[in-house]
């Protein structure tokens, strides 16, 4: 399907791929192939958030210190992703994406100000909870719902459950339903216990394991 250069997309790229030596290349070839349309790409913590989750229990980190901590792992993921290909341009809000840099370009987000600039503009309640609850899959699903992004995809290291993919919601189900299927998948331990609050309110999501030498989508 053509790409509509109309509407957003957000696309969480699992933090445990950037042990791959070829992420940039999969990454590139999965927006391609997918003809991802404005894609605006949120990094995952991976190692360096796992540093800080080890920091936290070491020294009793406090929510929010852990939280901004976790946000700086995020950020320098982004950064060291942006120098693996020329295709990668950090921004800090969507308007860059189509006003500042060529459409063969793939938008990285860089998340410590992004999340300061969107909350700075947002009332309490629904800036983001700073918990181990809300880690990189639901701050990707919070950017998407904010930014009113018609698709969000993740991509992971793991392929979604086989009971799950024969289970998974419609496009013409109910919210209870894909709310209930998100809850699942956070209890399989396949996105963080905040996903559901945010990830069902988005029109489409779709998961794909990176890893894999056919990227093969399960909409959701």
């Amino acid at each position: 399907m053509p790409a509509d250069h109309t509407s957003l997309s957000i696309v969480k790229l699992g933090g445990s791929l950037l042990s791959l030596p070829d992420v940039a290349e999969r990454l590139v070839s999965f927006v391609d192939q997918h003809q991802v349309a404005n894609p605006v790409v949120v990094v995952g913590g991976g190692d360096a958030a796992d540093l800080v989750r080890n920091w936290s229990q070491r020294f009793g980190l406090s929510d929010s210190a852990a939280h901004n901590l976790a946000l700086k792992a995020m950020a320098l993921n982004g950064e060291l992703l942006s120098h693996l290909s020329d295709r990668f341009v950090l921004v800090n809000k969507p308007s860059d994406c189509g006003v500042l840099f060529p459409p063969q370009h793939i938008a990285l987000l860089h998340t410590l100000p992004a999340v300061a600039r969107l909350e700075a503009n947002l009332p309490k309640a629904q800036r983001l909870r700073k918990s181990w609850d809300v880690t990189s899959d639901s701050i990707a699903a919070w950017f998407a719902l904010n930014w009113n992004a018609e698709q969000l995809y993740l991509l992971k290291s793991i392929d979604l459950p086989a009971e799950l993919v024969h289970d998974r919601p419609g496009p013409g189900d109910s919210q209870q339903q894909r709310t209930s299927f998100a809850d699942r998948l956070a209890q399989r331990g396949c996105v963080d216990l905040a996903f559901e609050e945010f990830a069902m309110k988005i029109p489409s999501v779709a998961w794909c394991n990176l890893r894999r030498e056919v990227l093969e989508l399960q909409v959701f």
